[in-house]
């Protein structure tokens, strides 16, 4: 049996993203004063006194015409509810009961489904009565809450279980804890309207993020657990990255740091690029935020079906990419269409590729064979006028593969013989596609031992 699915749904601005945020116990959706600031599906596995659920935020639903996105975030939203369990429908106290509410709780009683009449922005207790108004939607089940501030949360989760399907628990096992998984975290990407969510959509086989030709349309960013070849991947589409000097709006900017927080925590990055535009400074911009963080990325030249079109040398195009970004040499580059599936079937492989060789670890041994061979074939250079020489090598981490070699100086070696270091330990252990951090560190001193004269005796000789 299939792990049940709670829904929260609502008009725009009622606390939706909030109380998902309490429920799975952590920030994951953006939260701002704004109306329609959740536009995408957001889901989440949780474990509520040991039943497995998925807990999905969804898009506030404007009245038809109220918004650009209306009728897009209205097909999504419907779709999430016919494949729910359980609707928790969000309705403002504050508020209190519009036309809006009572055509979405008619929406809502047509979808067969149990629905949860929720009342937030109760944040006074004693003021539970204000919530009697809503009655009039004709649904039996009601918890007064305040997202806020955590009140009414028990009986929320008394609520919901019992609506549960029967025997869910029992069938499907808790959902792990973050970090102990063998999944794979993929980040897409790149600077507004390079096509990230048609590439989602694409991996997933299915329509999962919105997509749509106006620039920013993704704000929060729209994980997926996608299993292929027994390999299980987190996919997590991210906002459009511009640079800080460009972004003006409060809600942009939360966009943007989130998408930089879902790099940072990434195991590959999957770099989306427009084959039409060529490489922007805008485009170096994100490559270097996932250079700077340490992340193995993969370049993906998108919009490759529409190449054509253009004047340029298509052979050309891509030594211009490798050229604007020779920072990051390990990155591999690849040519696809996510509107047609261009080379689509591609990208997980060398995503593993890509994630084996970041996640490699090696041995003090085979490090330290290597690092003597390196330096008798090539001498290091002397730094300030003194002889250097390397004592021993080790490994301090992974993803990225990250070193630390000792010396007899404070001062690290000549930036050429780093380079020349760095690119034999590529060739060496089969490190290419993967940044290598190569640190330098002065081996301690021994202490000198200090002698301490033995006391004299006062004894006077026999």
């Amino acid at each position: 049996m299939p792990v049940p699915r709670v829904a929260i749904v609502g008009a725009p601005n009622v606390g939706k993203s909030t109380l998902f945020n309490r429920l799975v116990g952590r920030r994951k959706a953006l939260v701002h004063r704004e109306p329609g600031m959740t536009r995408d599906v957001n889901e989440e596995p949780c474990d509520w006194n040991g039943r497995p659920v998925t807990l999905v935020d969804t898009g506030g639903l404007f009245a038809p015409g109220d918004s650009i996105f209306a009728d897009l975030v209205r097909k999504r939203v419907l779709r999430e509810a016919s494949r729910a369990d359980v609707l928790l429908f969000l309705v403002d106290s504050r508020r209190g009961l519009t036309s809006l509410d009572e055509e979405l709780g008619r929406i809502f009683r047509a979808t067969g489904r149990q629905v949860f009449l929720v009342v937030n922005k109760l944040d006074v207790p004693g003021r539970e009565d204000d919530a009697a108004e809503f009655f009039k939607l004709g649904f039996p089940d009601l918890v007064a809450i305040s997202a806020e501030h955590g009140l009414g949360l028990d009986e929320l989760y008394d609520g919901i279980t019992a609506l549960l399907p029967a025997g869910a628990a029992e069938e499907q096992p808790a959902p792990s804890a973050r970090g102990k998984s063998s999944e794979i975290r993929l980040a897409i990407a790149g600077r507004p309207n390079v096509g990230k969510s048609s590439l989602l959509n694409a991996l997933m086989g299915e329509d999962r993020s919105l997509v749509s030709e106006v620039p920013g349309t993704t704000r929060d960013s729209v994980d997926c657990l996608l299993t292929v070849r027994g390999h299980v991947y987190r996919i997590i589409d991210t906002a459009g990255i511009r640079r800080k000097g460009k972004v003006t709006e409060a809600p942009e900017s939360l966009s943007v740091m989130t998408a930089r927080r879902n790099i940072e925590g990434a195991d590959v990055v999957l770099f989306l690029m427009d084959a039409t535009e060529g490489p922007t400074q805008q485009d170096l911009h994100v490559a270097g935020v996932a250079k700077e963080v340490g992340r193995p990325f993969i370049v993906l030249l998108n919009k490759w079906d529409l190449q054509s079109l253009t004047d340029g040398d298509p052979e050309a195009l891509v030594r211009q990419v490798r050229e604007r970004l020779k920072f990051a040499p390990f990155a591999p580059v690849l040519t696809i269409s996510a509107l047609t599936g261009m080379r689509i079937d591609r990208i997980l492989p060398l995503v593993d590729e890509v994630h084996e060789q970041a996640s490699r670890r090696l041995s003090t041994g085979r490090l330290n064979n290597w690092l003597r061979s390196a330096v008798a074939a090539h001498r290091p250079p002397a730094v300030g006028g003194r002889d250097l020489k390397f004592f021993y090598i080790a490994q301090k981490g992974s993803n990225p593969p990250a070193f630390v070699a000792f010396t007899n100086l404070a001062a690290p070696p000549h930036f050429s013989y780093q380079r020349y270091l760095e690119n034999s330990l590529r060739e060496q252990f089969g490190l290419s596609r993967t940044p290598v951090i190569l640190q330098y560190r002065e081996r301690p001193r021994r202490a000198k031992l200090s002698v301490i004269p033995a006391k004299k005796s006062r004894r006077r000789p026999v």
